[in-house]
């Protein structure tokens, strides 16, 4: 899996570990479904401020830029 997403087998072992990346064990063995990867991140994904929140827009609070 750490080959096939990229991702260090660290990581994938920790997300497993603490139960946050679907997966199951059968026989002493680690499966996890070809798609658990991109599940967590969609899962996980942070969408960018649109400025249409209770904050308000930029234009309208100014900019440090």
């Amino acid at each position: 899996m750490a080959q096939h997403s990229g991702w260090p087998e660290g990581r994938i072992r920790r997300l497993v570990a603490t139960r946050r990346l679907r997966h199951v064990k059968l026989d002493g063995l680690l499966l996890l479904p070809e798609n658990a990867v991109e599940e967590f991140v969609q899962a996980n994904m942070i969408e960018p401020d649109t400025g249409n929140g209770p904050r308000g827009s930029f234009e309208t609070k100014g900019s440090l830029l």
